[in-house]
């Protein structure tokens, strides 16, 4: 049996529809690319496409995670079929988020992670490329806030930790760019203020794609979670899963794809002094390539002892967090080595 995939969509104005077992995308009366129903896991839609009614039903028939994102890749939503059924699992997750002792070890667990693999990163680089004194003061200053971290009373100070190591991490970040074609400054979101930070957001934006649906088809309610303060339209225990895989998945890609020279100056669009920076479509395009390969290397996972890709190290990694909400073991984010 063939494995079932992530699909993008990326043509202007391309409409979906199904015919008999298959999906096609249709752009300009003509067809450009067809894949069997069965065969998808998820699709993800970026810009101005349309889903037929009856290409939406098979979709939602099957579970077939369906993302959409705008042409510049933010996040627009998602439709998903039926809820899990999982009510023990839901119930448990429920307990654990509102007993403020246990959220607050399970986000001190997450925070504690996420600091790790920042200095290793940071580490990793000083070791292929030679140590500098900023490297160094960014590493002691990670190490200090995940120290505080494991001390934090409640959320707003471990949030702090979090706030601090950040700031240590995207100070030097672009100490680690060795193409002289790209500046980073420090990092901005709404809007990215360069294309080092549009790669960035772009990418983040397709990893917590990928870590919400593995959250939702192991049946983990995604509104419900720990670091991240449950509130209207944010799937809070996405948004704190994703934490331990920014840096060994989106920022080693981003970083590699630039000192690789994967992409120019000439791939974005700069609107002017304060304006958001654009990726164009084809860039948008390899960017998602580059992104859904990274998915597929594989690499040694040490909790089972045995070889994943990226992809099924995240599902592992969920399922693990859905055996801590039932008590069965404490949850260990991935680390870096």
């Amino acid at each position: 049996m063939s494995e079932r995939r992530t699909v993008y969509v990326t043509h202007p104005g391309a409409v979906l529809r199904r015919s008999g077992e298959r999906l096609r995308v249709v752009a300009r009366k003509k067809t450009v690319a067809e894949v069997r129903l069965r065969d998808l896991q998820r699709l993800v839609l970026l810009g101005n496409i349309t889903l037929t009614p009856a290409a939406l039903g098979s979709l939602v028939d099957r579970g077939v995670d369906t993302v959409l994102l705008s042409h510049t890749g933010r996040y627009r939503g998602r439709i998903v079929g039926g809820a899990s059924s999982n009510a023990r699992l839901r119930l448990r997750q429920y307990a654990l988020t509102t007993d403020p002792v246990a959220a607050l070890a399970t986000a001190r667990t997450i925070v504690r992670g996420k600091l790790a693999n920042q200095r290793a990163f940071l580490l990793r680089h000083a070791r292929r490329h030679g140590d500098t004194h900023a490297l160094a003061v960014a590493r002691s200053s990670l190490r200090a806030a995940r120290i505080r971290a494991s001390l934090a009373e409640d959320l707003d100070e471990l949030r702090g930790c979090e706030g601090a190591g950040a700031a240590a991490y995207f100070r030097v970040f672009g100490d680690q760019l060795r193409n002289d074609a790209f500046r980073f400054e420090g990092r901005s979101r709404r809007p990215p203020l360069d294309p080092v930070n549009a790669l960035l957001s772009l990418a983040y934006t397709l990893l917590h794609g990928r870590v919400e649906g593995a959250v939702r088809a192991v049946g983990l309610d995604p509104w419900l979670g720990t670091l991240h303060a449950t509130q209207a339209g944010r799937p809070s225990l996405a948004c704190d899963l994703v934490e331990e895989f920014r840096v060994p998945i989106v920022d080693a890609l981003v970083v590699a794809a630039i000192n690789h020279r994967s992409f120019t100056t000439e791939d974005f669009e700069e609107v002017g002094p304060g304006e958001p920076v654009l990726l164009r479509r084809e860039t948008v395009r390899w960017l998602v390539t580059l992104f859904e390969r990274r998915l597929e290397r594989r690499l040694a996972y040490e909790p089972r002892g045995v070889r994943l890709s990226w992809a099924q190290v995240i599902e592992a990694q969920v399922r693990r967090y859905a055996r801590h909400v039932l008590g069965e073991e404490e949850y260990a984010p991935y680390a870096m080595r």
